[in-house]
């Protein structure tokens, strides 16, 4: 074998050998690639006490309480089945209202709040006209792309 096709072999096996590490590490890491569960499959898991869950739901109408801090929310989430008490510290999303789409990681504590080191609201791609009405957003047709 030349010397050309060895410089490019060795390369590739650095490639893959660095892809397959960067793979291991995130798997393994607290948290790593753990997928959403909705609030029933949480609910109803029976080892729910363990750290890096993620849960997707709508938080629920009417129940945000926002503390003087900033920083401090407690709200419910829902799936429309299920509903688990969650408190979050840390920067609030501007998207987090009541009935928004989200994602919140963390664990459930021994009072049977779940306590979120994680939050993500969805924006949303269509907003709502003062007359109830969905209409896209201003300055974007129909089949324009969502900046979102």
């Amino acid at each position: 074998m030349d010397r050309k096709r060895l410089k490019f072999l060795l390369l590739g096996v650095g490639i893959v050998a660095t892809m397959g590490t960067l793979l291991i590490v995130g798997m393994s890491g607290p948290g790593g690639f753990d997928y959403y569960v909705s609030v029933s499959e949480f609910v109803s898991a029976p080892d729910r006490h363990t750290e890096g869950f993620r849960i997707n739901g709508k938080v629920l109408e009417g129940s945000i309480a926002r503390q003087p801090t900033g920083q401090d929310v407690a709200f419910v989430v829902t799936d429309g089945q299920a509903t688990l008490p969650v408190s979050y510290h840390g920067v609030i999303p501007d998207t987090f209202v009541d009935g928004a789409d989200g994602v919140v990681a963390g664990h459930l504590t021994a009072h049977g709040t779940f306590e979120a080191h994680t939050m993500l609201a969805k924006c949303p791609s269509k907003y709502e006209a003062a007359d109830g009405s969905e209409q896209a957003m201003p300055g974007y047709g129909s089949d324009a792309p969502n900046p979102h």
